[in-house]
């Protein structure tokens, strides 16, 4: 069955001198929820920023009062009056300006690390499949590169729609009462570039959104390739790695470049503008002043007005580019904040009450991609007795590490149940269910912190002490006190100053002193040399005594003491039994231990 491509509906010629609609429900979205909740801040910004357009409006009269003075001559000190009037608006002006400027920075500032928790906070708890299906870089880059185009957008709309634009009204005021015939010539040449201004905004704006998605995928890039550094550095991969970075910088410094030449277009037409009015100034002043009906103080003040707007309004004539920046970047964070997760908890949902801990899988089927076939679980039913261990073993992408992301609802079935204790996971709070489950993974999360803040992550209430016991049950104190500062060391990031079983041994720390119920280890001792393993085994008897285990393992010695050991294929189990039994009937599990788990030949000397 083929799908003809929709004919796309003729394009809607947008007005080049507004918002669209969706642009203006944005704009009002983003003023309802962090503007005017802080309108103390925005009446105190408003007010700093009048009184600074009053004294910049008063600067051209005192120009005009100067030069009419001295005009007239040094009568009584006139010099001293002049010299006194300029320096104290012009100490007025300054003094305005500093106060305007911390309040819109300290307003602004605030408002885009409020956005920044907010999205975060939104981020971090939503779906496990969420956070998986965007890069780590990609999800950075929203959290710091679009956060600071709205940063730069809100400054430059307080600064230009507030500050200049009342600095402009303050001075067209102070033109007008110099001059209203030399004001209006002015007040002609400047809305003539009302249209090539809107339209270069228009432009910028999608420039914004393909620099925006640029730097998102370059951040992406930057953060796979540097935790990566042991595979670039053992394949010599460091002109490969270098040429697929420069790459992205490139593409991102042309889209800037693309930015600066249209924004860069305006001042040019705005300066030329202004040089027209200035030029219409100075011809119709010359003829007023010749004729006597204005004075020199006039034409100096009026022209000071002019060339103190000129910057005012070349900023003003930016704004709009920067609003359209600032609009697209904030489509991008809204849409991490308005994501909604969908593994939540019910309304009626009730705290877990764990008993012995037994998990029952129910005919659980599961996809990564609800639209696909193929299932990596498919009609999957066990029973783990309260208390034992039963191993989950197969060849890679049985779906055995999908069992482990089940339990504690990181995915959710799409078809059966899982119970713990006789209750659905999806009938009983997430909070309450992960609190009553450990895990431990061959994916080793360690953060650049002390090795007792890391191990601490379990319970962040325990005590030194217990720190302590929980590393000694990991086989993992000998080597923490070895290090410079024992457990106050820093371990760098993901752990990088430890070796591989050092790392998985503090995750082993970790899960002990949580001490849940149940206890789901995929792959736990894969990183383990001999020794350790050993050690760790040791541990984890004790530990996992009389509670409830789920182990995902490839080596013998890992499983050999489960109570139950099945074998997956291809999401299903295809046989069940102790390691004795299974060995005996010469099936699956035979030839896996035939394979996978055979010893490895000792070294030749």
């Amino acid at each position: 069955m083929s799908i003809e491509p929709a004919t796309p509906a003729p394009r809607k010629k947008r007005s080049s001198f507004r918002l669209d609609d969706a642009s203006r429900a944005l704009l009002k979205r983003f003023m309802d929820d962090w503007v005017w909740p802080r309108w103390r801040e925005v009446v105190t910004t408003i007010a700093l920023t009048t009184c600074l357009a009053a004294a910049t409006g008063g600067y051209p009269t005192v120009i005009k009062m100067s030069f009419d003075k001295l005009m007239e001559g040094d009568k009584g000190g006139t010099l001293w009056f002049v010299l006194a009037t300029i320096i104290g608006i012009t100490l007025l002006r300054s003094t305005f300006l500093y106060f305007q400027s911390v309040a819109t920075n300290r307003f602004v500032f605030r408002i885009t690390t409020d956005m920044q928790k907010q999205a975060f906070a939104h981020l971090i708890a939503a779906d496990f499949a969420r956070l998986s299906r965007d890069t780590t870089g990609r999800l950075v880059s929203k959290l710091t590169n679009d956060i600071g185009f709205i940063q730069t957008a809100l400054t430059s709309g307080l600064n230009s729609a507030l500050r200049d634009s009342l600095s402009v009204l303050a001075l067209v005021i102070a033109m007008l009462y110099l001059d209203w015939m030399m004001t209006l010539i002015v007040l002609g040449v400047y809305p003539l570039a009302a249209l090539p201004v809107a339209m270069i905004s228009e432009r910028l704006r999608r420039v914004a959104k393909r620099t925006q998605n640029e730097l998102g995928d370059m951040t992406s890039l930057l953060t796979e390739n540097l935790s990566g550094a042991r595979l670039i550095k053992s394949f010599r991969l460091e002109d490969y790695a270098a040429k697929k970075l420069d790459s992205s910088f490139d593409q991102v410094f042309s889209l800037r470049m693309k930015a600066v030449k249209t924004r860069a277009r305006l001042d040019p037409m705005l300066e030329a503008l202004g040089g027209v009015a200035v030029a219409g100034v100075v011809a119709f002043a010359y003829l007023r002043i010749s004729s006597g009906i204005s004075t020199v103080g006039d034409f100096m003040g009026f022209i000071t007005a002019l060339l103190m707007a000129a910057q005012p309004i070349r900023a003003l004539g930016n704004l709009a580019g920067r609003v359209h920046e600032g609009l697209a970047a904030a489509e991008s964070v809204y849409g991490i904040i308005d994501e909604k997760a969908s593994i939540i908890d019910k309304p009626d949902a009730k705290p877990l009450q764990v008993g012995t801990g037994a998990i029952s899988f129910k005919s659980v089927s599961f996809a990564y991609d609800p639209n696909s076939r193929e299932r990596a679980v498919y009609d999957f039913t066990l029973d783990v007795p309260g208390g034992k261990t039963v191993a989950l073993v197969g060849r890679s992408g049985a779906g055995k590490s999908t069992i482990v992301n089940l339990v504690p609802r990181l995915f959710d079935v799409i078809n059966g149940a899982i119970l713990i204790d006789g209750q659905d996971v999806r009938d009983v709070t997430i909070a309450s269910l992960r609190d009553q489950v450990a895990i431990v993974s061959q994916d080793i999360t360690l953060f650049d912190d002390t090795i007792a803040a890391n191990i601490a992550l379990g319970r962040l209430s325990a005590t030194q002490d217990e720190i302590i016991a929980a590393a000694k049950a990991a086989a993992a104190h000998d080597f923490i006190m070895a290090q410079p500062q024992g457990y106050q060391t820093i371990i760098g990031d993901r752990g990088g100053r430890l070796s591989g079983g050092q790392r998985q041994r503090l995750t082993l720390a970790r899960a002990i002193l949580k001490d849940a119920p149940i206890l789901l280890l995929d792959e736990a001792t894969s990183a383990l040399d001999t020794e350790s393993e050993q050690l760790v085994q040791e541990a984890l008897a004790n530990f996992t005594r009389n509670r409830t285990t789920l182990v995902i393992a490839h080596r013998l010695t890992t499983v050999q003491r489960a109570d139950l050991i099945c074998v997956m294929e291809a999401g299903f189990i295809v046989e069940c039994g102790t390691h004795a039994e299974l060995l005996a009937r010469n099936g699956s599990y035979a030839r896996l231990a035939g394979t996978v788990y055979a010893p490895a030949p000792a070294l030749a000397n």
